[in-house]
């Protein structure tokens, strides 16, 4: 019987920073067939993602610009967890920075690999409930404004491929398809 996992016979690493790292990996398949340089991207930091919720059910969004596919769209605050960070502790102080509000309370989503055939990026999604306003955009230079959005105006968004980064499809649909599950369980 063949092994049931790829064995990594050889790594090269291509390329090391502390955002990125690029291996060329020679791997041996279950069957027994090699792959010559197979590339990994290795993201070495996790980030998280957070939901805004307001009292009233809305979801506040940021406007973005990325500059590596030259558009501009609403997404959710994100970010890099730093080295030692809880993970809770990122969540808020990405909201704070990228959007000038606090959450109450924060509630765990779960975690995902968005590309896990070629990367080892993680995310991490949660829920902030309870916002708040407490100041002003920190970081302007990535973040344009903020905009609150009712639960059918999000959908909208999503079915127009308003929403295109893949963090925020995953976070808001995952949200969504909590809150259509929650509604539904109770009644």
């Amino acid at each position: 019987m063949a092994e049931p996992h790829w064995k990594v016979l050889r790594r090269v690493t291509v390329y090391d920073s502390p955002w990125v790292r690029l291996h060329r990996d020679d791997v041996r398949l279950p069957d027994g067939t090699l792959i010559d340089g197979h590339h990994v991207v290795e993201i070495p930091r996790p980030a998280v993602g957070i939901v805004p919720v307001g009292s009233d059910g809305r979801l506040l969004l940021i406007e973005h610009y990325r500059f590596i596919t030259d558009t501009m769209g609403w997404e959710i605050p994100a970010g890099a967890i730093d080295e030692g960070e809880d993970l809770t502790a990122a969540a808020m102080r990405e909201l704070l920075e990228e959007s000038g509000h606090r959450a109450g309370r924060i509630e765990r989503l779960g975690t995902y690999f968005p590309s896990n055939g070629v990367s080892s990026q993680t995310f991490h999604v949660c829920i902030g409930r309870d916002i708040r306003q407490v100041g002003k955009i920190i970081d302007t230079n990535e973040v344009l404004r903020t905009g609150w959005f009712d639960v059918e105006a999000v959908w909208a968004m999503l079915e127009s491929n308003q929403i295109r980064d893949g963090l925020s499809l995953t976070a808001l649909l995952w949200y969504l398809a909590r809150l259509k599950y929650s509604r539904l369980s109770v009644g």
